[in-house]
């Protein structure tokens, strides 16, 4: 893995910027396991896999479903994973590359607009808990007080989701919406069969781990009790993409596995109403 900075890809954040939404600080998980890419049944989940394909296209795609909340609720989680994706990177030691990641949706404009919205949704703001954090990078913390500064941001993350908190379907086609975002990323950071954007293929991983840690919270919803588990089971198959996570080498799979799950969950969502 090198530690070479990553250019800025104003591209992705025009299409994805209001594709994104909020998480829970979830920890790298270790000790991933790999399972066989899924099989979709649905003919319209081929037809939407083979439509999201090709970038920016797929991405635009993608946004221009969104309904206002679930577009609000991914906006959060987009900017929320960059910093759950620079908190692995300082663990593992690529303290710059991490630092820089951190300060992309303030320096891509993403972070300023992202905070307007949630001034709308009379929310509080995340710019100071997000600078509390890179300053913690830069000034070289210890990962203990790393974590708890990431614990800070996702709290405030949180608190500016929680207005949609009774917006159930609205939550969970907003998983689906990160779950896109994570196979564009994961697409994107791959060339000539190598990882070649470390921080993108972070960023897929950041955002699988904070659509997993959604559903687990929409498992908890009667509204949502019966199909949050089976979405929590379908994105077993996105494990086969990453490997380990904090392997020195990423592993350059195949992005078909994300779009496969991530159509899978959509057809989940729609039993829910």
């Amino acid at each position: 893995m090198t530690n070479s900075p990553r250019p800025t890809t104003p591209r992705r954040w025009k299409s994805l910027a209001f594709a994104s939404v909020t998480l829970a600080a979830t920890p790298a998980l270790a000790d991933l396991h790999r399972v066989a890419p899924i099989t979709l049944a649905s003919p319209d989940a081929r037809l939407w896999l083979a439509q999201t394909q090709g970038g920016e296209g797929g991405e635009a795609g993608v946004t221009s479903e969104a309904s206002p909340d679930a577009a609000y609720l991914t906006e959060l989680m987009i900017v929320e994973g960059h910093m759950l994706a620079a908190r692995d990177l300082y663990a593992m030691g690529q303290k710059d590359t991490a630092i820089e990641l951190s300060k992309h949706p303030q320096e891509e404009g993403t972070l300023d607009a992202l905070r307007k919205k949630i001034a709308e949704h009379k929310s509080g703001d995340v710019a100071e808990v997000i600078a509390a954090f890179t300053g913690t990078m830069e000034k070289g913390a210890p990962q203990a007080e790393v974590d708890a500064a990431l614990t800070a941001v996702s709290a405030g993350f949180a608190a500016a989701a929680a207005v949609q908190a009774d917006q159930v379907r609205a939550r969970f086609d907003a998983v689906v919406l990160l779950l896109k975002a994570s196979a564009e990323e994961y697409q994107g950071s791959i060339k000539d069969g190598k990882v070649e954007d470390v921080m993108a293929w972070h960023e897929a991983w950041s955002f699988v781990g904070l659509a997993r840690a959604r559903l687990q919270d929409l498992a908890a919803l009667p509204l949502s009790a019966k199909a949050a588990p089976k979405a929590v089971k379908a994105l077993e198959a996105a494990d086969a993409a990453f490997g380990n996570p904090m392997a020195a080498v990423p592993l350059a799979g195949d992005a078909q596995i994300l779009l496969g799950v991530a159509a899978k969950v959509e057809l989940i969502a729609s039993s829910v109403r």
